[in-house]
Formats: C-alpha cells, sequence, structure tokens
C-alpha cells in the first residue's frame, strides 16, 4: 500500500529526515520517500491511515498543500 502527499516547508535534508523519522516511527510504516523540490512525501507500508500520515507530518510542521 503507498500513500502520496505534497507537503510545505520541505527546504533541506535535516526536513527529510525529521519528515522520514516522523513517519517511520507510525505502525505499518515499511518506507518513507522524502523530495524535496516538489515537496513530495511517499509512504510505503500496511494498513497505513491517509488522515494518521496527514496528522503526523502536521504536527511535523510539513503540513499538506492546500488542493488547487
Amino acid at each position: 500500500m503507498q500513500e502520496q502527499f505534497q507537503v510545505q516547508n520541505v527546504k533541506c535534508g535535516g526536513c527529510v529526515t525529521a519528515i522520514h523519522d516522523g513517519l517511520q516511527a507510525l505502525d505499518g510504516v515499511s518506507d518513507v520517500a522524502v523530495d524535496i523540490s516538489s515537496g513530495q512525501v511517499t509512504v510505503t507500508g500496511t494498513t497505513l491511515s491517509r488522515a494518521q500520515l496527514s496528522a503526523k507530518l502536521a504536527t511535523l510542521g510539513y503540513p499538506e498543500r492546500p488542493a488547487g
């Protein structure tokens, strides 16, 4: 299972590490990939909850970009 997010505030390698480590700590997450230039976060795992992942991203300081 895979979920993708477009998030705000990704500016450097430290941001990538914060997102990776924060999401990797959640149950069911097996891999996290972050693209600095686009702000795209791809989460792979089992039994992923999009709402839980989105809430965790916001808590970490990387909320989803508004649609549109």
